[in-house]
């Protein structure tokens, strides 16, 4: 059981650390919360970002340029699997205010604590033309979910 605690609280510092680091614009900072060949999904019709570096460079570029804020809402750790999914509001002020909610899911590689791969999302609809809605490039037959 304190195995299990302290798992659970070393994911959520890296969680809450990440999204501070997002919120701070710190290329450096985010990179520290990954594995170095990280892999963070989005939905369709956004590719996926692979590379610590590369997702924080996306996300720092990306904070300074809309001006978003996120928060961590929700936080549920299941620290047998190393894996948690955190609700979160964005709040975006350019190039005109909105907020956006979603949802990501967490895994964590066990030995470090950092984050192995975010599978991001979003309340609502991207593009409601699209017939199958789901992350690209995420590999859900061989993951074992329903197609």
């Amino acid at each position: 059981m304190a195995q299990a605690e302290t798992s659970a609280k070393r994911m959520e510092h890296v969680i809450r650390a990440y999204i501070e680091a997002c919120n701070d614009a710190d290329a450096d900072a985010i990179a520290a919360c990954f594995c170095p060949e990280a892999i963070h999904y989005f939905p369709s019709p956004i590719l996926k970002w692979s590379g610590a570096a590369t997702i924080a460079s996306h996300f720092a570029m990306r904070v300074r340029e809309h001006e978003i804020c996120s928060t961590v809402d929700r936080l549920l750790i299941d620290a047998d699997r190393s894996e948690a999914v955190v609700e979160w509001t964005m709040f975006m002020g350019k190039p005109a205010p909105v907020v956006r909610r979603g949802v990501e899911w967490y895994v964590f590689e066990p030995q470090t604590w950092r984050i192995q791969e975010i599978r991001g999302y979003t309340a609502a609809l991207l593009d409601s033309g699209m017939p199958r809605q789901e992350l690209l490039e995420f590999d859900y037959v061989g993951r074992g979910y329903p197609t």
